[in-house]
């Protein structure tokens, strides 16, 4: 399997900058729903969020139940909510959506799954966002071929004016820390993040980290 190196990680970012050509991020979606394709790596630098990808020996698709359920997360509908109007248990409906992140080759962790995922489901599940674009580059590595995937990051600018401070520990959360890594990170008590981050989230008008993403992914999309 490819190494996540931060050499490797290096050569991804040059690839993309010097090879890539234009890609619809509906399509990363669709390849992913049929397991023609998998993660191996995601990162993120200042500016753009990454995707390596290999195509597996034996493609499978997923579930299309686990995958509806995955879908509605990333659109930012929280687990106990999917659990109450399906009528399924919370830890199966986690269950579903454990299983379809860990097919596509990520930490099941779905509170930390990559951005780019968020974004490539919402250019497939909202039509008026279809149109969102990234760029596509190849790579080959110990005689593999690997398809690098890349997309400006969605919160380079917010919808609303937050303090530099905000707009810091919202980008940290974003890009996958835990409020205690943040609070090591910017040498400040885990109270006052909480604090930063719940102003920010009043602000935004959401209530988390995955209802941030698509409120931002959605406000990149404007931009155009």
């Amino acid at each position: 399997m490819i190494s996540t190196s931060h050499a490797l990680r290096e050569l991804v970012v040059r690839r993309d900058a010097e090879a890539a050509v234009t890609f619809e991020l509906r399509t990363l979606w669709e390849q992913l729903r049929a397991g023609a394709w998998v993660f191996t790596d995601t990162f993120s630098t200042s500016q753009r969020c990454y995707g390596v990808l290999r195509t597996p020996h034996h493609p499978t698709a997923l579930s299309s139940r686990k995958l509806a359920v995955l879908e509605r997360m990333l659109l930012g509908t929280p687990a106990k909510v999917v659990a109450f109007e399906s009528r399924r248990s919370l830890s199966s409906i986690t269950a579903a959506m454990q299983d379809s992140i860990r097919a596509m080759g990520l930490d099941c962790r779905t509170s930390h799954a990559s951005v780019l995922l968020s974004m490539a489901a919402t250019a497939q599940l909202r039509r008026e966002l279809a149109n969102q674009r990234g760029r596509l580059s190849q790579l080959r590595i110990d005689d593999e071929d690997y398809t690098l995937v890349s997309a400006c990051r969605p919160d380079l600018q917010f919808p609303v004016e937050l303090s530099l401070a905000e707009a810091a520990v919202l980008r940290s959360l974003i890009a996958g820390s835990s409020h205690a890594e943040i609070s090591g990170e910017r040498a400040r008590s885990p109270r006052t993040v909480a604090n930063q981050l719940a102003t920010a989230f009043r602000k935004l008008g959401v209530s988390g980290r995955r209802a941030t993403i698509g409120r931002l992914i959605e406000h990149s999309a404007q931009l155009g």
